[in-house]
């Protein structure tokens, strides 16, 4: 498995598929499916995420379906969120639906 990783200085029109992590520092509009999505400070995602492990930092727009799911702090999510497990640290911004547990 690899580990790749979506500068900020690029903007990827269109889906994500992989194993391995993905790291994103830039702009996606589509959908990502990974074992592991990291979403960095200043990354902005549009679109669905299937996931294993699913952690944001930055913005993040759409569905999630992960096992573990980390929205750090001063992440903004307007999201539909379906995960088995969800830690939500301080000044973390959510609007949406969660389903956690299952």
């Amino acid at each position: 498995m690899s580990n790749s990783i979506i500068s900020s200085d690029v903007t990827i029109e269109g889906n994500i598929k992989g194993k391995g992590s993905i790291r994103i520092e830039g702009n996606v509009n589509g959908n990502i499916q990974f074992d592991d999505v990291h979403i960095a400070s200043s990354g902005v995602v549009r679109g669905d995420i299937g996931a294993k492990c699913f952690i944001n930092e930055g913005q993040f727009n759409g569905n999630v379906t992960a096992e573990d799911t980390k929205l750090k702090v001063n992440s903004r999510n307007t999201i539909k969120l379906t995960t088995k497990s969800l830690s939500v640290e301080v000044s973390a911004q959510v609007v949406g639906k969660i389903k956690c547990g299952q």
